[in-house]
Order: structure tokens, then C-alpha cells, then sequence
């Protein structure tokens, strides 16, 4: 019986039969998720790139039937002739000129850890435990079944940096390969021809037009908000193979260890080696646009979290200071009666306005000391029903008093009273204009709040 060094050789033999005029060699094959692989490499004459292949199954099953080593050689041939004849017709610089290659870029995501060493060697772009990498598909093979992996070394003789590679692959993906998001529920519907009519599932499938790499969809930040905004919010990201992923709504009806428990046994079963892309469960926050581990946005609104509990136990308050003819301003003030009043310039008087938990801390006598007219109040249909005279502060409410505002609130205020306003009375009723960006004043004195980092109302109950 033959080593496998003496079945190549005579694969080879047989190959180079079949093709008198191609040149055919024996190559090793580096792949990445651990497809490497010693085999055949089969150039035509005049062709611009060879066509490999792996003949290890071959010789497994020459050791399974030694008696059929003429039939398996025979098949090995007839398998490069077609191989070789289905080689896309192209020049060579259509992979070597960048102006071309842009064109036809695509991105795949793979693990980290099983392809470590060949990584070393790739351009890529490192997103937790997965690596973007990036391909250049064949002119005339736009299905993504051929396609050459960017080498450092191709990467040089591009003339581009990583981060402009990147850019350029995902432009070129959003037109040759452009995202899909299906319901699980549409997706069994399609498979089974109709017969089937289902709820909507609170599962999604995310991939590529084509289905292949189509977990990249992960590295499209427009994807992933548009995702959001259909599924109405947050989601977790479920990798079921580097082809497509799942969204989950982040609602509170599932746990990432519970999901990732799920995942886990699915990958051991289910996904082979060549498709398995991580064991880890993924989030997108829709409010701060980031895509990263569960556990990591967990931990980030942790951290959030014990920040403003600790900003909320001191005597001082972080709130919106919001000035006549000026910005709106983050400031940080003391929660006694005095403070507010020496903000505001008098006597205050609140009001809550907002279904959002704040109140307007404002002069009670604003418009009877003919303060400056600073920013309308508007009801749920635009309208102007009241003008604030004066200073104001937006401040957060707690069971029993005052308190900082969430970062969330201070970012929706701080956009709601952004512009200040100038007023015009229109007859009966007054028009608030906004105030053009070199009219406004700057403060005299800025009182920064310490930064806060931002956290989530729905994970609150499990801090």
C-alpha cells in the first residue's frame, strides 16, 4: 500500500496525463479555520491562476479498498479536468490592480484563537474573539465560490492601510453581497414551499445576499441599526456559523447564559470545524451603536451603573443648566434649597412638563422681573403653551427629592433645549426662533460634571 507521499506523487502523475499542457504541482495549501492542506495545484496554459485541491478523502478511501487505486487516480483526473476547465477567464491585474481589486471585496469573520498563527500573515481587524478578514472574489464568480484571501504581502502591493482596506471592503460588500434579515418564521415558511404558517418567530437570520460569510453582516454598522430599529431595540447576536448569524431582542425573555448555553451545544453538535465561528454570545446596544460580547456590554453598564449610584450618594447633583442666548451645560450643583435658588436667580418654582422622570427647576418671579425669555415649552402636538424667563435647570427625580439626571437624560435634554430661542409675538400668540450659532453666548464660567458612562433602564433590576 502507498504512504500518502507516494499517492500524491502518483495523483500527480495521473493528473499531468489528463492535462498534457497545464502545469501541475504539488502545493501546500494554507487555509484559515483549519482547512490546511497538502495537495494538487493545476494551471492551464495561458491561464492566470491554478485551481487547488485537497486529495486527502481520496487517499482515505484508497486505504479503505486498496483495489481501487486505478478507479480513485482515475477520478482524481477527471476531477482537475473540470476543475481546470471552470477556472474564470481574467487578467491578472484584475487581482493586482487595488483600482480593480476595491471592487470585488469582501469581508469573513473567523475565530481568533484557531487561526492565531495564520493571522500573523493577514490583514485584519481584531472585534473581541473574532478577526475580520478580507477577500478578493474572481471576476466572473460573483457567487463567492472563488476568491483569494489578502496577504500582508498582496496588502503591500496594494499601497493601502488596513483600516482603508477595511473601508473599501465594506462598501464593496454593501453592493455585491448586501444584507438580508428574515424572520425565522418567513425563512420556515420559504423552506417548506408555504406549507407552513407561523407566528413571528423572536428569532431573525442575518446574512449576505449569496449566503457565503455571511456572519461579516456583523461589521455593518448601518445593518446592525437598521436591524435594531426593525426589531425595536437592543439585541443579542447568535453566531451559528461564520455564514449567518441570529438577532434575539434584548426584551428581558432571554439571559445570555442561557443563550450561550444554547449556542455552545449547538456548535458541538451541529457545526463543523470549517463553519464554527465562536462559542461566545454577542449584543448591540442601538443607543451607543456597539457591537461587543454580552458579557462586556453587561460589565459596561455595571460600571455605568456604580457611577451614578455613587454621583447620586453625594450631596452635589449632576443637572442641565439651561441659559438664555447660551448652550445647554452639564453642571454640578448642591441639592439644598439655596443651591437651586442661587441657579436660578429667586425664588423657584417646578414643574414637570415630561413624562420622563424630571422636573424644570425655574424662577418662580422670571417673568415678572422681565428676565430674559429663554426656551418655549411645547405640547405633544409643537405648540408653544409658555415661555421659561430666566435660568433653568432640568434635574433628575427621585422617591423623595432631587437628584443627577441619568446619562440618557442628560443627553435627550441636552438635544430637546440645544438651541437657544429668541421670541416674536405674532398677534395673539409668539413665535420661537432659533438662535443663529454665532449669536450665542458663551458662559462666563463652566462647571464641568464629571464624566458618566452611560447604562441601560432595562438592565437596572439586575444590578
Amino acid at each position: 500500500m502507498m504512504s500518502f507521499d507516494e499517492f500524491l506523487d502518483a495523483a500527480k502523475d495521473r493528473v499531468q496525463e489528463a492535462l498534457p499542457d497545464a502545469k501541475v504541482t504539488i502545493q501546500q495549501v494554507n487555509k484559515l479555520q483549519g482547512e490546511s492542506y497538502t495537495g494538487i495545484a493545476v494551471q492551464p496554459e495561458g491561464a492566470a491562476a491554478a485551481v487547488t485541491f485537497n486529495v486527502s478523502p481520496a487517499f482515505e478511501h484508497y486505504q479503505a479498498d486498496e483495489s481501487q487505486e486505478a478507479a480513485i487516480l482515475g477520478k482524481i483526473a477527471s476531477d482537475a479536468k473540470m476543475a481546470a476547465n471552470a477556472i474564470p477567464v481574467f487578467e491578472l491585474s484584475e487581482i493586482t490592480d487595488y483600482e480593480t481589486v476595491k471592487n470585488n471585496l469582501v469581508m469573513q469573520v473567523v475565530p481568533v484563537e484557531p487561526n492565531k498563527e495564520m493571522l500573523e500573515n493577514i490583514p485584519h481587524k481584531t472585534v473581541e474573539d473574532i478577526a475580520v478578514v478580507y477577500r478578493v472574489e474572481l471576476p466572473g464568480r460573483a457567487d463567492g465560490s472563488a476568491s483569494t484571501l489578502v496577504t500582508n504581502k498582496l496588502l503591500e502591493e496594494y499601497g493601502v492601510t488596513p483600516e482603508q482596506l477595511h473601508t473599501d471592503a465594506v462598501a464593496a460588500q454593501l453592493v455585491s453581497h448586501p444584507p438580508v434579515l428574515k424572520n425565522m418564521s418567513e425563512m420556515m415558511a420559504e423552506m417548506s414551499g408555504g406549507m407552513f404558517d407561523m407566528p413571528e418567530s423572536p428569532m431573525w437570520v442575518a446574512t449576505v445576499e449569496g449566503g457565503v460569510n455571511g456572519a461579516s453582516v456583523t461589521q455593518l454598522p448601518d445593518f446592525l441599526q437598521q436591524a435594531a430599529e426593525r426589531l425595536g431595540g437592543d439585541f443579542f447576536v447568535l453566531p451559528s456559523s461564520v455564514h449567518e448569524v441570529l438577532f434575539i431582542r434584548d426584551d428581558g425573555s432571554f439571559e445570555r447564559d442561557q443563550l450561550e448555553s444554547m449556542v455552545r451545544g449547538v456548535n458541538a453538535t451541529e457545526v463543523s470545524a470549517a463553519d464554527f465561528l465562536s462559542d461566545s454570545v454577542y449584543h448591540y446596544d442601538s443607543d451607543d451603536h456597539i457591537f461587543e460580547k454580552a458579557v462586556t456590554f453587561e460589565s459596561r453598564v455595571a460600571e455605568g451603573m456604580a457611577l451614578y449610584s455613587a454621583e447620586s450618594a453625594k450631596d452635589t447633583m449632576t443637572v442641565l443648566l439651561v441659559e438664555p442666548n447660551q448652550y445647554p451645560r452639564p453642571v454640578e450643583i448642591g441639592t439644598e434649597l439655596e443651591d437651586l435658588q442661587d441657579a436660578v436667580g429667586g425664588y423657584i418654582e417646578v414643574v414637570y412638563p415630561f413624562d420622563e422622570p424630571v422636573g424644570l427647576v425655574m424662577n418662580e418671579e422670571g417673568k415678572l422681573d422681565a428676565l430674559p425669555l429663554n426656551r418655549a415649552l411645547r405640547d405633544e402636538d409643537g405648540e408653544i403653551y409658555d415661555v421659561v424667563a430666566g435660568s433653568f435647570l432640568v434635574v433628575g427625580l427621585t422617591d423623595e427629592n432631587f437628584g443627577s439626571l441619568t446619562p440618557d437624560q442628560m443627553k435627550v435634554f441636552e438635544e430637546k433645549f440645544h438651541s437657544p430661542e429668541v421670541f416674536i409675538q405674532m398677534g395673539r400668540g409668539i413665535m420661537a426662533v432659533p438662535l443663529p450659532d454665532e449669536k450665542v453666548e458663551k458662559p462666563e464660567k463652566k462647571v464641568d460634571a464629571p464624566e458618566l458612562k452611560p447604562h441601560k433602564k432595562v438592565k437596572e433590576e439586575a444590578l
